[in-house]
């Protein structure tokens, strides 16, 4: 009688997992990898953005990323320790801008006609990276040449300035409310980059 007990709890635990794996599978609307996206949309995927290590908990630290980024000196390292972290962070280096550069360049030949001029990088919720991708994407832009005007637009927390380590005394905000102000006065141009204005 046991054993037949145990028998039914497996087959009945069998059916519930099932069911339950089941529900979790049509509820889930989280894209696992690119072909999902790709799938399920039917629209050109333009760019993917990598994973990038370097960059885990950019948003918590609120640390100014430029530094970050180019940082080519690791210390408090052994030698051998040192070269391998510089060596890895150059090659994520690398990783990050190509996969930009490409961006950028299925964006531009979007519309080979009318040249795009302005970039809009939103999300629905806040903590998903926006600012990161736009300064990455605006540092990447730069580095070809290409004149930068990076803008802020989230008034309630703004970001740029403190990733960036420039100040936010006069911005959008001010633009917006002041007509006397021209919107010039309020540009700071990014330290180390001439043709990348915040």
């Amino acid at each position: 009688i046991l054993s037949i007990e145990i028998i039914k709890g497996l087959i009945l635990a069998l059916f519930v997992g099932l069911f339950l794996g089941f529900l979790r599978d049509r509820f889930n609307y989280v894209y696992h990898d690119v072909r999902e996206i790709k799938g399920d949309l039917k629209l050109p995927l333009l760019g993917e953005i990598p994973y990038l290590e370097d960059f885990k908990g950019v948003r918590e630290d609120n640390r100014f990323i430029l530094k970050d980024i180019d940082d080519q000196v690791i210390d408090n390292q052994s030698n051998k320790n040192r070269k391998e972290l510089i060596n890895k962070k150059r090659y994520q280096r690398f990783f990050y801008q190509e996969s930009f550069r490409s961006l950028y360049t299925s964006i531009k030949f979007l519309n080979t006609d009318n040249p795009i001029k302005s970039l809009a990088i939103t999300s629905s919720v806040s903590g998903e990276g926006k600012s990161l991708i736009n300064i990455l994407l605006a540092k990447t832009l730069s580095e070809q040449g290409l004149k930068v005007l990076q803008i802020d637009a989230d008034l309630r927390k703004p970001q740029l300035h403190l990733r960036l380590g420039i100040n936010n005394l006069q911005g959008l905000s001010n633009i917006l409310t002041d007509q006397s102000l021209d919107w010039k006065e309020c540009l700071n141009e990014v330290p180390n980059f001439s043709n990348w204005d915040v």
